[in-house]
């Protein structure tokens, strides 16, 4: 269920957990950083594992007590942190970690903290963690999941081993589609390119139909601006609130078609296109298009972007960047 093997990428971070392993030196406290998606929940997961394993090797046999016992999310020894409000406060971190450290494993070597979005912890859960990370007992690991390590107090992060996730090369994760997920290859190659080098997302993107009923309706929304009536795209705003809780993505969307609106128009050619499968409806499109127009597009899409990420008036960002595609 979690084994070394299974984590696509990250093969230095791979490396380094397995070495530690291989020499018996593991350090009390880890930070994993990295985006939602990312696999940080499975790299810990797959570390603890392989730290509690009977066979003490470099990978989890997934055959001995403790490797099927943590599969069955039973295992004595590992201690996933839960929080009990939003964030994760002093009271979490006393009653599950301080108050527990010091009563020895049950039965296995370690006795291992889970600690999920482990950046919102409050200033005061943080150095009450310190005290424990300073001197823990020799059998104590506490690993830290985080999508954003700056949140930590500076002597946090110098008591811990900072391991921080990159995205993943298109090309792993094409072949990851390839091999283990049965969609045709130009929704394979739209899900690679969407999903930014994070396999989570691809994963997620590649099992929904959603995504691509998203992808019709933005399509639509296009053919609509390029009929340059002010008033017609003014009622388009509405059609941006279905996806108001995630605008980022739908953008992005409007993003890459009008990068191969751009491709279209130079060379004409459906090798290099993300959105290969609408090749005649991009043509079209692209005939009526200008390379100004389409690059005021991209410019208008990017600003909007930024200033939804700002907290900006979603409903009036939305209509600035719909009206501002009239060419100048």
């Amino acid at each position: 269920m979690y084994t070394f093997n299974e984590i696509i990428g990250y093969e230095d971070i791979k490396k380094h957990l397995q070495n530690s392993i291989e020499i018996s030196k593991i350090s009390h406290a880890y930070i994993i950083d990295g985006q939602k998606g990312m696999g940080k929940k499975l790299l810990a997961n797959t570390f603890a594992k392989t730290l509690q394993c009977e066979k003490k090797e470099i990978t989890p046999c997934d055959t001995c007590t403790s490797c099927l016992t943590f599969d069955s999310f039973n295992h004595p020894d590992i201690v996933y942190v839960k929080p009990s409000k939003k964030t994760i406060g002093v009271d979490d971190i006393r009653d599950q970690i301080n108050r527990d450290i010091n009563i020895k494993p049950y039965h296995y070597p370690y006795k291992i903290y889970i600690i999920n979005e482990a950046n919102t912890m409050t200033e005061q859960a943080q150095n009450a963690l310190l005290k424990t990370i300073e001197e823990p007992p020799s059998y104590a690991v506490i690993i830290l999941l985080s999508s954003n390590s700056n949140m930590f107090l500076p002597t946090i992060l110098s008591r811990c081993v900072l391991l921080k996730l990159k995205p993943i090369s298109s090309e792993k994760i094409m072949n990851y589609i390839n091999q283990e997920l049965n969609i045709p290859d130009y929704q394979a190659q739209l899900v690679t390119s969407f999903s930014q080098g994070i396999i989570g997302k691809a994963k997620e993107l590649a099992s929904s139909t959603d995504f691509f009923d998203m992808r019709e309706n933005m399509i639509s929304i296009v053919n609509v601006m390029l009929k340059d009536d002010e008033y017609e795209l003014l009622n388009l705003s509405t059609k941006f609130d279905e996806y108001k809780d995630n605008i980022e993505d739908f953008l992005d969307l409007f993003l890459v078609w009008f990068r191969d609106l751009l491709i279209v128009k130079k060379i004409d050619d459906e090798t290099y296109l993300i959105n290969r499968d609408k090749y005649k409806t991009l043509l079209k499109q692209a005939r009526v298009l200008s390379y100004n127009k389409i690059s005021v597009i991209i410019s208008n899409i990017r600003d909007a972007k930024r200033l939804l990420r700002q907290n900006s008036n979603f409903r009036l960002v939305i209509e600035m960047m719909i009206l501002q595609t009239k060419e100048k």
